[in-house]
């Protein structure tokens, strides 16, 4: 017969097997830390639902199937979940019926073959013995028989006289339970590459708060906000993550006046460094985490991370640091912020001629005693700071800096590579690279309205702010040349000015 339960559907939960591994009172900590993780997520997706330990597994009995498995499928120390069928008492002429009753349509004119798990102590049958007697009775509505690569697989964890029937088996992110390893720091800059690293971090039981050293003013912070956001709200089941927002500007500009530029880009990191381990103090992080790959950058060669490590005092871990740029996006499509990340410019590259790819600690501490350090100083004691759980969507809101309609009277600003701007622009529109708007800044009326576009309509809005500073009413498009392109359905604008 069929068993009756307080909610219509049961999940079968498997833990890691690393967690089954450890030392019994050790895995038993684990596991706890495993449910409360999974009851924390349950709750968020405002579910009804309760969580049942048996038989070195875990049950979630919910009213919202398809809730609950998004919310596994995203909770680390989880390796497998499968949706139960059905769950039949009394034996195994009961289950030999149910399997009939559940499956003879699902095997019609398929291969199949049956799987079945004891658990327990009492066993009247072996596991093959079942596995025999309900194929049997399932092989006349079938094709055939294939036990190697059947079209279906019909599996059942038994239980005494209990059956669970499923035939569905989906994998979990594995991993440890958040939260098991303590806490670390990760430098994000809203790009794959750091947005990747902490996940792994989290994926082996590693808590992440955020530093973000800002180099390109409020839109800029809003992005890696929503960016952040989204990789704790998926993955950050049993956390209260925060970011800690530093702005850079005068940093940046301190090392741009007193050091050499051929050093830019290691001075900076360094900085960074600095800043995030102040951060790790504070709250008693115990590790810095990056998102560099081994040659991926000018900064990231064996001989400039050596340098760049002299300034951290916790260890400094890269769990990208044998990565290719591939697979890193990939693991980001997982995570699900890759299409958020896609559109964060390049702001790190302070010297884009020919960046030194090697250095020596000494050449870079004599560098930095031209410096002022009070300036980071200041700039981390004025850190912006999130909890990213209380995060709303004002916070992320972009009102300030976006426009969905372009005023009759305004001066409209292609942010393009020329040659893009001549295979496309709007009718009118003038072309000004990053670097050339901002150059000849002095050089633009503030009697009318200006309107900045580019592709993805990130970069224009890291300008438009930097317009608004300076005293002009400026915008940039919302949604880039995509969506200008859907104003424009017949093609390009390229008339002449």
């Amino acid at each position: 017969m069929e068993v009756s339960t307080r909610y219509p559907h049961v999940i079968i939960v498997r833990l890691a097997p690393e967690i089954l591994l450890k030392a019994p009172a050790t895995s038993k900590k684990f596991q706890k830390l495993l449910r409360s993780n999974m009851n924390e997520g349950l709750e968020r997706a405002d579910i009804n639902f309760e969580i049942i330990g048996h038989q070195g597994r875990i049950q979630v009995h919910t009213d919202n199937q398809e809730k609950a498995l998004d919310v596994l499928s995203r909770t680390f120390g989880v390796a497998t979940f499968s949706p139960i069928d059905k769950i039949i008492d009394g034996g195994l002429e009961a289950h030999k019926e149910a399997a009939v009753e559940l499956y003879k349509d699902l095997v019609q004119d398929k291969s199949f073959a049956v799987r079945i798990k004891r658990l327990g102590q009492r066993k009247k049958f072996t596991s093959v013995e079942m596995e025999r007697q309900v194929g049997g009775c399932l092989r006349p509505f079938a094709k055939k028989v294939d036990l190697d690569n059947p079209d279906v697989m019909i599996k059942a964890d038994v239980v005494g006289d209990l059956a669970y029937f499923y035939t569905r088996k989906i994998n979990g992110p594995g991993g440890f339970p958040i939260g098991i390893q303590g806490n670390a720091i990760t430098l994000i800059s809203g790009g794959f590459d750091s947005v990747v690293a902490a996940w792994y971090l989290m994926k082996r039981g590693a808590m992440n708060d955020f530093v973000f050293c800002n180099l390109a003013g409020a839109a800029y912070e809003r992005m890696v906000v929503e960016i952040t956001k989204v990789l704790c709200d998926r993955w950050g089941a049993g956390t209260r993550p925060k970011l800690y927002c530093i702005d850079f500007e005068d940093v940046i500009n301190d090392l741009r006046t007193h050091t050499r530029p051929d050093w830019w880009q290691v001075i900076l990191k360094r900085q960074m460094y600095r800043a995030g381990c102040e951060i790790a103090k504070r709250i008693g992080a115990d590790a810095l985490v990056t998102g560099e790959a081994l040659g991926q950058v000018s900064s990231q060669t064996l001989s400039n991370l050596n340098t760049i490590d002299e300034v951290s005092d916790i260890p400094v871990l890269r769990p990208l640091i044998g990565f290719d740029k591939e697979q890193i996006i990939r693991d980001a499509r997982i995570i699900g912020t890759d299409k958020l990340s896609e559109k964060i410019p390049e702001y790190c590259a302070l010297n884009k001629r020919r960046p030194a790819v090697k250095s020596g600690r000494k050449t870079i501490e004599t560098e930095e005693k031209r410096m002022d350090f009070d300036i980071l100083t200041q700039a981390v004691e004025g850190a912006r700071i999130y909890d990213m759980f209380d995060v709303t969507d004002e916070d992320v809101a972009q009102h300030s800096v976006f426009i969905e309609e372009i005023p009759k009277n305004a001066i409209i600003i292609d942010c393009q590579p020329e040659s893009l701007y001549d295979n496309w622009h709007v009718a009118g529109a003038k072309n000004y690279t990053a670097g050339k708007l901002m150059n000849n800044l002095r050089d633009l009326q503030k009697t009318q309205p200006y309107v900045l576009y580019c592709p993805f309509g990130t970069q224009s809005a890291v300008l438009a702010e930097r317009m608004q500073k300076a005293g002009y009413e400026a915008y940039s498009y919302k949604g880039g040349i995509k969506q200008l392109k859907r104003i424009y359905p017949n093609g390009a604008e390229t008339e002449d000015d």
